[in-house]
C-alpha cells in the first residue's frame, strides 16, 4: 500500500520523524554497547587477538560518532529529513557489521535486531531493504569474521589441537588460511559448512524474524492509512457542515427588531453543527409583523435543508392581507411537493398589528407560546393543527388575542422543555414558565438569557440531544422613541457613534449631566468592540436607542460580529491603583456600571447583544 494523498505523507513524515527521533536513541545505545564490549576486551577479560587495538582504533571514532550525532539530529530536528531514516538504520548496521566481524560469536544475536527495529519504525519498504542488506551482510561479516575477528571454535569445527592436547586458538591471519586449508585437504572444508550449518540456519531465522515484523509492519501501515483517510474526511465533512451551517445560519434574521411599537429577538443554538429548528421574524407591511418558530422532524444535514426549504417558503408566501393559517397552507403545499424523505415540520406563526396590539396566530402541531408580562405568564391556550408537509391539505385554524402594551409572547421548540439531565429528567413545560415568572425583566435579551442560564444549570455535563430556540415577542404599544443606525467598526467612526448618541439625548431633552456620562459610556463601549473585539480589523456595530416615555427608561442596545466579548465582566479596579496598571475596559466599565440603572449582555447567534437602560427619574 503506498500513501499518496499530501496530507497522508504528512501525517506518516510526522511519524517517521517520532521514529527517528527514537532510534537516534537507540543507536546512541547500540554505540555504547559497542564501545563497552571493546573495553572489556581491551581488560583482557576475553581473549584478545593481535589485531584487536588496530580494530579499535578505526572503529571507535566511527562508533562515537554514531553516538553522538543522533542527539546532535535530535536537536537540530534534522530528524524530519527524509534521508535520516537511511543514516539511522545503516549506522546501527554499521555497529552490528563491526562487532560481528570482530567478536563473531557474542554478535549473533544483534541481526534480527536491525530488521525489527526497521520494521517497528518504519514503512514496509523500509523493512524489506534492510532485510536484504542484512542477510547479505551476515554472509560477509561471516568469512570476515573467520579471517579477522576473535576466533571462533564454531567457524573451525573445534579448537586446534596443541601438541600437550589442550585445545588453543589460531589468531594470525596467515595461520588460520592454512587450517581452513588444511581442514578442506583432510575433506573438511569449513566454506562450505559454515555456509550451510552456520549461516543458513540464522538466515532462515532473521528471514522468520522479517517476515513477521513486515506483516505487522504493512498491517499497522494499512491502519494508519486508513485512520489518516478517516481523520481526512471527517475533518473535510467537518469543513462542509461549517460552510452549511454557516449558510443556515445566514438564513435566520440578523439582530433584532426594536422599535417604537415592537421589540423582537429570537435565537438557535443547533445540538449538532447543522440542526433542524427554525425562527423568522418580518415585517409583512407598515402595521404588521410576523413571528415564526418550527422544528423539523430528524437531525443533521436533511433536517437542516428542510429547514431552509419552509424559510424559504414562509418568506415567498408572507405578504400583506394574508392570514397565518393561509401562509401556512401554502408553505405546506410548497414543502409537501418533492418530500420523498416523508419529512414534516411543526409550526407556530404569529402576526401582530401594531397599531392596537391584536395577535393572529395559527399553531401547526407546534409547543404551545408563552405570553403575559412580568410576574404573569401563562402558556397560551391554541387549536393544535397538523404538521405540515405530511399531507397535501393542512387543516389549520386561525385564531387572535389581544396583546396590552408590554406584554408579550415567546415561542419556542421543544429543545427547551425536553433538555435532559444525567439522570434523564426532563426541564419541562413547568420548570419553564417558572422562569418567566421568577422575576421582572427589562429587555428581552434579559429573558433569553436567563432562560438559557437555567437550562444550562438544570442539564450541567449532560450533552445537548436537540435544538434549541426561542422568540420573543413584545408589543410597546406607541408610548416608545427610538433611532438605530449601523456603523463600521473603524477608530474614526467612533466620534460619529457618539455624536448619533449626543443628538437622541438632545432631541429628547436629557438631563445635561446624564449627557456628559453617556458620552463617557459609549465611547468605552464602542472603543472596547473596535479595539478588543473586532482586533481593528474592521466589522459592523449596530446601535439602538429608545425611550420609554411612560416609564421615562432610556434604552442603549449595542450588536456587533465580534468574537465573544462581555465587557461587563470585566472586574472592579481596587480603589487606589495606578489606572494605568488596569486591564483593559476595567475603569470605564467601572463607570458604566455606575452611570446605568441595569445592564445585561449575552452571545446571541454569533453576536454580541448588550443591553443598557437608565431611569431618568433616578
Amino acid at each position: 500500500m503506498e500513501i499518496k494523498n499530501t496530507d497522508y505523507r504528512k501525517a506518516y513524515q510526522e511519524n517517521e520523524a517520532d521514529a527517528n527521533r527514537h532510534m537516534s536513541f537507540v543507536n546512541a545505545a547500540a554505540g555504547v554497547l559497542a564501545i563497552i564490549i571493546w573495553v572489556l576486551y581491551a581488560a583482557k577479560i576475553f581473549t584478545i587477538p593481535d589485531y584487536f587495538y588496530t580494530t579499535v582504533c578505526i572503529l571507535f571514532p566511527l562508533i562515537a560518532l554514531l553516538m553522538f550525532t543522533p542527539l546532535f539530529m535530535v536537536k537540530t530536528e534534522l530528524v524530519r529529513k527524509a534521508w535520516y531514516k537511511y543514516f539511522i538504520l545503516f549506522s546501527l548496521l554499521i555497529v552490528i557489521i563491526a562487532l560481528n566481524i570482530t567478536v563473531p560469536k557474542h554478535s549473533l544475536l544483534f541481526w534480527p535486531f536491525a530488521v525489527l527495529i526497521a520494521n517497528h519504525y518504519y514503512n514496509p519498504r523500509m523493512g524489506r531493504i534492510i532485510f536484504v542488506v542484512t542477510i547479505v551482510a551476515m554472509l560477509i561479516c561471516l568469512y570476515l569474521g573467520m579471517f579477522f575477528g576473535e576466533f571462533d571454535e564454531n567457524l573451525f569445527g573445534g579448537g586446534v589441537v596443541m601438541p600437550d592436547g589442550s585445545v588453543g586458538t589460531v589468531e594470525t591471519f596467515e595461520e588460520r588460511v592454512k587450517l581452513l586449508d588444511d581442514l578442506r585437504a583432510a575433506g573438511n572444508n569449513r566454506y562450505i559448512k559454515v555456509l550451510v550449518f552456520y549461516y543458513f540456519p540464522r538466515a532462515m531465522i532473521v528471514t522468520l524474524f522479517f517476515m513477521v515484523s513486515n506483516l505487522l509492519n504493512r498491517r499497522t501501515y494499512k491502519l494508519l492509512g486508513k485512520e489518516i483517510r478517516i481523520h481526512d474526511e471527517q475533518e473535510k465533512a467537518k469543513t462542509e457542515l461549517g460552510v452549511a451551517k454557516e449558510i443556515q445560519m445566514n438564513t435566520l434574521p440578523e439582530g433584532i427588531v426594536d422599535s417604537r411599537e415592537v421589540e423582537i429577538i429570537g435565537e438557535l443554538k443547533a445540538a449538532k453543527e447543522v440542526g433542524g429548528d427554525l425562527y423568522d421574524y418580518l415585517t409583512i407591511d407598515e402595521n404588521h409583523v410576523a413571528a415564526l418558530v418550527g422544528d423539523v422532524s430528524g437531525k443533521g444535514v436533511p433536517a437542516a435543508m428542510f429547514m431552509m426549504k419552509t424559510i424559504t417558503s414562509f418568506r415567498d408566501f408572507a405578504a400583506p392581507g394574508k392570514s397565518p393559517s393561509q401562509i401556512l397552507r401554502e408553505v405546506n403545499a410548497a414543502i409537501y411537493n418533492g418530500n420523498k424523505k416523508s419529512m414534516f415540520v411543526t409550526c407556530f406563526l404569529a402576526i401582530l398589528d401594531k397599531r392596537n396590539g391584536k395577535v393572529v396566530y395559527a399553531n401547526a402541531g407546534h409547543n404551545p407560546p408563552i405570553i403575559g408580562s412580568n410576574g404573569h405568564f401563562s402558556y397560551l391556550k391554541s387549536n393544535a393543527g397538523l404538521m405540515l408537509g405530511c399531507f397535501k391539505d393542512s387543516f389549520l385554524k386561525d385564531e387572535e388575542i389581544t396583546l396590552k402594551p408590554g406584554e408579550s409572547i415567546t415561542l419556542y421548540t421543544d429543545g427547551i422543555t425536553e433538555a435532559r439531565n444525567a439522570a434523564g429528567e426532563f426541564f419541562g413545560e413547568e420548570r419553564l414558565l417558572n422562569v418567566f415568572n421568577r422575576r421582572a425583566y427589562n429587555c428581552a435579551v434579559e429573558l433569553h438569557h436567563s432562560v438559557k442560564e437555567d437550562i444550562r444549570s438544570f442539564v450541567k455535563e449532560a450533552p445537548q440531544s436537540d435544538d434549541i430556540t426561542i422568540v420573543t415577542m413584545k408589543y410597546q404599544g406607541d408610548k416608545y422613541s427610538y433611532e438605530e443606525k449601523e456603523f463600521d467598526a473603524r477608530k474614526e467612526n467612533v466620534s460619529d457613534m457618539l455624536s448619533f448618541i449626543k443628538g437622541f439625548c438632545e432631541k429628547h431633552s436629557f438631563p445635561e449631566d446624564f449627557r456628559n456620562k453617556l458620552t463617557i459610556v459609549g465611547d468605552e463601549l464602542l472603543s472596547n468592540i473596535v479595539n478588543h473585539g473586532y482586533e481593528n480589523k474592521g466589522g459592523k456595530i449596530y446601535v439602538h436607542l429608545s425611550l420609554d416615555e411612560e416609564e421615562n427608561q432610556f434604552a442603549l442596545t449595542v450588536i456587533d460580529g465580534a468574537k465573544a466579548f462581555n465587557q461587563l465582566q470585566v472586574d472592579n479596579p481596587e480603589v487606589g491603583t495606578d489606572p494605568k496598571t488596569q486591564p483593559i475596559g476595567g475603569l470605564g466599565i467601572m463607570i458604566v456600571k455606575k452611570i446605568m440603572t441595569e445592564y445585561a449582555y449575552d452571545r446571541i447567534n454569533e453576536k454580541n447583544v448588550l443591553v443598557l437602560k437608565k431611569n431618568l427619574a433616578n
